[in-house]
């Protein structure tokens, strides 16, 4: 099975917005609260692109085998509250509004593949604008009526949308759950190997 190698312009995506997220924190010191030890992200349910499936889903393949299974056990949990929790249709506002445990989430509140991390996560801190409507993290300092940088969401979409497009044909318009990227379960899973 061919080993998934993330693309270049993945990559300098992912540097571009650790970048500007360190920008904002450093403008905004009191505004972006994001610390070690802080997990409200680690609560907000997601979907991933196709990339994102793909990495997040090599990266859950690297774990030590104790990690892997303690990620399964949290991802039953996970998914019968995706099911009661999650009203459909899933829009990216819907799933910003719903409380979840990532199932990466250890019991030390940590991320378990944080280098790995999907970029909905590499945001959480800064405003966002989703759909037209403006959010915040609930523990952010940002103030209502104020102006401060904000991330366009669909145009990061619009960027990872693009780079799925370049490694599958339709790729594009893949959306995986979280449970379908741990459970290599998806349109392109294939593309996986279990190393990474």
């Amino acid at each position: 099975m061919a080993r998934f190698k993330p693309p270049r312009e993945f990559k300098e995506l992912l540097q571009e917005v650790d970048r500007n997220f360190r920008e904002v924190q450093k403008k905004y010191p009191r505004e972006v609260r994001c610390r070690k030890g802080c997990t409200d992200c680690c609560w907000a349910p997601f979907d991933l692109s196709l990339v994102e499936a793909l990495y997040l889903g090599g990266a859950f393949r690297t774990l030590p085998r104790r990690e892997r299974r303690e990620v399964e056990r949290r991802l039953q949990k996970y998914e019968k509250d995706w099911e009661t929790k999650v009203p459909k249709p899933v829009t990216p506002f819907v799933l910003s509004t719903i409380k979840l445990r990532c199932p990466f989430l250890n019991d030390k509140g940590l991320c378990l593949v944080y280098e790995f991390r999907p970029i909905t996560c590499r945001i959480y801190g800064l405003p966002l604008e989703i759909e037209g409507e403006a959010y915040v993290c609930p523990k952010s300092g940002f103030e209502p009526g104020k102006t401060y940088p904000t991330v366009l969401f669909s145009e990061v979409v619009k960027r990872l949308s693009e780079i799925s497009e370049k490694i599958l044909s339709g790729g594009g318009n893949i959306r995986v759950s979280l449970v379908g990227a741990i459970r290599g379960q998806f349109p392109g899973a294939y593309l996986l190997s279990d190393t990474f």
